[in-house]
């Protein structure tokens, strides 16, 4: 209305004398116009009352019209570039809403996949830990049985070699205190002496020191005898402390064989152990860049959907706005149309 208005008063200033033919009856007709603008039709027709001229007023009733549909045509423009900027916003918002939700899906999605992998290599660790002490515990227990058998082989081949010694320095005194033709008298001095060695160095109560004790009791074909028999005790003896060689080298031989073993074993779960370790170290590193993500596409997501909620809210109040904007400018162009039609008439009949 304010180009009606700018109208109205370029129109108040053009004068005459008197009225032009006819304008009587197009004042009526002006003032026939149903219309909301009658600040315009008011103003048409204070200057036709005037003694404006109609050729004038429909020149500039014609610009007016022309300029009124420009704007309009400008209006719509511009309305068309904007709500298809704001309809493109809105699209490209809606994209980027249902691509960082589904991210967020997929991100939560690896995030449980994540901690189940992370709950196995943990349990996978507690295994191998538990492994490693196994195996520490077995090889502790192991030399202690080894040392406890050493120290027990040491003690038997310490005793037999006392018995072998004892015997070997017995038999030889026997056999000659048996054989000495000088008398008896010094197979009972070496049997006394004999027995008296046996029992400092065996005990009183050693089978060997009882069976020499016995020598002294006895003729000499039953010494005889209890030689043969110590004889016989000492070849077994010789013969228990080879098997006890033996089996030390083999108990020596399986001590180390697994000591070996478990060393393997221990270096093997020690690898799977670091190995393990350093998964979990950058699984756990992943979950925090995970977490940082998640973190970052929940913040992205509520300031999307901020920016769609008041975009929308912007496109509805623009196209109200353009809507009551367009249907004022249309009744407008209606009504300076209208007047526009009646005065141009007239003209043309009073030509």
């Amino acid at each position: 209305m304010k180009a009606i208005l700018i109208l109205g008063l370029l129109v108040f200033g053009i004068s005459a004398v008197e009225l032009e033919a006819g304008v009587p009856i197009l004042l009526k007709e002006i003032k026939a116009i149903k219309t909301d603008h009658t600040e315009f039709t008011f103003l048409l027709d204070l200057e036709l009352s005037q003694g404006g001229k109609v050729s004038e007023v429909v020149a500039l009733v014609g610009d007016l019209l022309e300029q009124m549909k420009r704007d309009q045509l400008n209006d719509d423009l511009e309305y068309a570039h904007r709500t298809t900027t704001l309809g493109l916003d809105i699209e490209w918002l809606i994209i980027v809403l249902r691509n960082l939700t589904k991210e967020r899906q997929d991100k939560n999605n690896q995030l449980s996949e994540l901690n189940q992998v992370l709950v196995g290599l943990q349990l996978q660790m507690d295994a191998l830990t538990e492994q490693l002490n196994i195996l520490n515990g077995k090889e502790e227990q192991l030399r202690q049985t080894r040392a406890q058998e050493a120290a027990s082989y040491s003690a038997r081949q310490e005793n037999n070699g006392k018995v072998l010694a004892a015997l070997n320095e017995i038999i030889p005194k026997l056999q000659v205190a048996v054989f000495d033709q000088e008398g008896k008298s010094l197979l009972q001095t070496e049997q006394f002496e004999i027995v008296e060695k046996i029992k400092r160095e065996l005990g009183h109560n050693h089978p060997i020191a009882i069976m020499v004790a016995m020598t002294t009791k006895f003729d000499v074909p039953t010494v005889k005898r209890i030689i043969d028999k110590l004889e016989h005790i000492r070849n077994a003896v010789i013969s228990l402390m080879q098997q006890e060689d033996e089996q030390e080298t083999q108990s020596q031989i399986t001590f180390q064989t697994q000591i070996q073993e478990i060393a393997e074993l221990r270096e093997k779960f020690s690898k799977d152990f670091e190995v393990t370790s350093q998964l979990i170290k950058k699984r756990t590193n992943d979950k925090v860049l995970l977490e940082k993500r998640l973190t970052i596409i929940n913040r992205d997501l509520s300031l999307t959907e901020q920016l769609l909620i008041q975009t929308r809210e912007y496109k509805e109040q623009y196209d109200a706005a353009y809507a009551v904007r367009k249907g004022k400018r249309i009744s407008e162009i209606k009504t300076v149309q209208q007047a526009y039609d009646l005065v141009d008439n007239h003209a043309k009949k009073h030509k």
